[in-house]
């Protein structure tokens, strides 16, 4: 038997294509960081703090909001293999040139994994291996998904696509106890690194659940999984931070109202299950629900604030009414501007109805009909997700794959039965259009259509304040603490050695509230704020943006502002400006 088949080498071709293309087109030359957003740059930092010596436990940015730093909840499961590469290129490349080696090659690793759990995941639901190759190629050529793993892009997102798909992997495996222990390591992880794995595991238990109550040998399967999933949990919560997740509510992590009732599943079940067994469908009913029902009453005695509502209120008003709310990524779908809803739905709705149509055509075979509905399921879960937090699509963009390759594949075979060249040929080439690309061009080109030039000269422009933008001005100032927006902030951080009172990171509220009251307050008021942060030592710079997103906003907001008044020109007496070129305006702080 061969162990690595041609449809494997193909994908394997496919990935180091797909890694050439991306490095040329968003690393060279390679010269600089260019991260895709602020998320990316601080990751760095957290990753340059923990090779500098900070607690493996601990992940507070301490250069911000000093001296209480800047809480975080981000876990060190993303942080080791970047680490670990800038350790091994440091002898041949340096530091910089290892940090850049490390912040290409660890994006692009991961989509080599994702790469394969689509090729496996292909072969299992679609039975062959040209619909797991062309699985692989609709993957290599998604926008909404390889934007989450081009170089540059270590932040957490392609970790959560790809243990997703290899949750499915699992999910779909013909040896139903491998495959249950599989998807529990893969939805712990997942958990371990965001809590935004939480409606994907109640996704994933309920698929689990539909094949341990149709058959007697996927009992296996909700059985390792269970299991496996509360003790990995349980297990790399330890590893990662130690014995907080066991004594701490935190909405937003891992923690006692999540940890506890994943380990009452992971003890309930597998003890039903031996006392019951699996013999008819009404034993394995009463399986899983002695199981779900432990794990729902533990969560209703510990969930605690969890279960109230949006924990992103504990932001306080003014935190949440500015900065949170503007944050479209993590917005609902009807929020959205008319291009970014398509480009949310149409794949993943196409997707579905391809899925649907998939297990139409395999109604005669069981088997088959389950694995097209259980990933029917699993779509449809995910879309909705997505509909209510943008920056989900890519899940349930992946998810729609299988069914799109599927269904472009039974088109092409009929396209090619016909005895009309002009059909076989138009027909083959217009399938392209069917593609996650393919669709998305289509509706973000007939948005186009209906723009006005005033909005798109606005899409095109180009912010000189980005991420990306260079700080040698900034970067000359001796190590200070500066009272900057906080978009600008993470750059701030890799780029120079000065401290900021906040970045776009929930946890710091205090010192996200700060900065939106510094701007928008009179600059009488404003000067009592700045003076105040850093234990009341106060600011030595102040830093604007003339073309920041965040920066305008406060413009808008308070029409009489600090951030207003700078932006007209009208500095107070207690700023100081010093010359520079460029949109990015540098103020010292006079302390007389």
């Amino acid at each position: 038997m061969d162990r690595f088949p041609t449809t494997a080498r193909l994908a394997l071709l496919a990935w180091l294509i797909c890694c050439a293309a991306m490095i040329v087109h968003y690393a060279w030359p390679f010269t600089d960081l260019r991260f895709f957003d602020t998320d990316d740059a601080l990751r760095l930092e957290q990753v340059r703090a923990l090779l500098g010596g900070q607690s493996w436990f601990d992940v507070t940015q301490h250069r911000v909001n000093p001296p209480l730093g800047g809480p975080m909840h981000w876990s060190r499961i993303v942080d080791l293999p970047i680490a670990a590469l800038i350790l091994l290129a440091r002898p041949l490349l340096g530091p910089d040139g290892a940090e850049l080696f490390a912040t290409i090659a660890a994006p692009l690793l991961l989509l080599g994994g994702l790469t394969t759990a689509t090729w496996v995941a292909g072969r299992r639901i679609g039975g062959s291996g040209p619909a797991a190759v062309l699985g692989v190629l609709l993957l290599l050529t998604a926008p909404s998904i390889l934007v989450q793993f081009q170089p540059f892009r270590i932040d957490h997102h392609g970790w959560q696509i790809m243990l997703g798909a290899i949750a499915t992997c699992g999910l779909f495996d013909p040896r139903p106890r491998r495959g249950g222990i599989l998807l529990g390591i893969a939805l712990a992880a997942w958990l371990c690194i965001s809590s935004e794995a939480l409606p994907y595991i109640a996704l994933f238990l309920s698929a689990i659940g539909i094949q341990h109550l149709l058959f007697a040998r996927d009992t296996g399967r909700l059985v390792g999984a269970t299991a496996t999933l509360g003790g990995a949990a349980l297990l790399l919560s330890l590893a990662t931070r130690g014995i907080m997740p066991l004594r701490s509510v935190q909405c937003d992590a891992l923690s006692v109202p999540y940890l506890f009732p994943l380990l009452a599943l992971a003890i309930s079940l597998p003890i039903a299950h031996a006392v019951l067994g699996a013999s008819d469908w009404r034993r394995r009913l009463i399986v899983a629900g002695w199981g779900a029902g432990s794990a729902l009453l533990t969560l209703a005695l510990f969930g605690g604030p969890c279960l109230s509502g949006d924990p992103f209120q504990s932001l306080g008003p003014l935190a949440y009414r500015v900065w949170y709310m503007a944050i479209m990524e993590g917005r609902p779908v009807w929020e959205q501007d008319l291009s970014r809803m398509g480009v949310i739905l149409i794949p993943s709705l196409f997707g579905l109805a391809a899925t649907l149509v998939a297990a139409f055509a395999h109604r005669r075979d069981c088997h088959a009909l389950l694995r097209w509905l259980l990933l029917a399921l699993l779509l449809a879960g995910s879309t909705v997700v997505a509909c209510l937090v943008m920056r989900a699509l890519s899940m349930a963009h992946w998810l729609a794959i299988p069914g799109t390759a599927w269904l472009i594949l039974a088109l092409f075979a009929r396209i090619q039965a016909s005895s009309s060249a002009i059909v076989r040929v138009l027909g083959s080439v217009s399938l392209a259009l069917l593609t996650p690309f393919g669709l998305s061009i289509l509706w973000v080109g007939a948005v186009t259509l209906f723009e006005t030039p005033q909005e798109a000269a606005a899409e095109q422009k180009v912010l000189a304040c980005q991420p990306g933008m260079a700080m040698r001005d900034l970067a000359a100032l001796p190590p200070s603490m500066l009272f900057a927006p906080l978009d600008i902030s993470p750059t701030i951080l890799v780029r120079t050695g000065h401290r900021v009172v906040a970045t776009g990171h929930h946890r710091n509220a205090a010192g996200i509230t700060t900065i939106i009251r510094g701007f928008t307050a009179p600059p009488a008021q404003a000067r009592t704020i700045v003076a105040s942060v850093n234990g009341g030592k106060g600011a030595e710079y102040l830093l604007t943006c003339d073309d920041l997103g965040e920066y305008r906003g406060y413009v808008k907001l308070a029409p009489n502002g600090l951030a207003a008044q700078l932006a007209r020109g009208q500095v107070p007496a207690w700023l100081q400006p010093l010359p520079g070129k460029g949109a990015l305006h540098i103020y010292r702080v006079r302390r007389d």
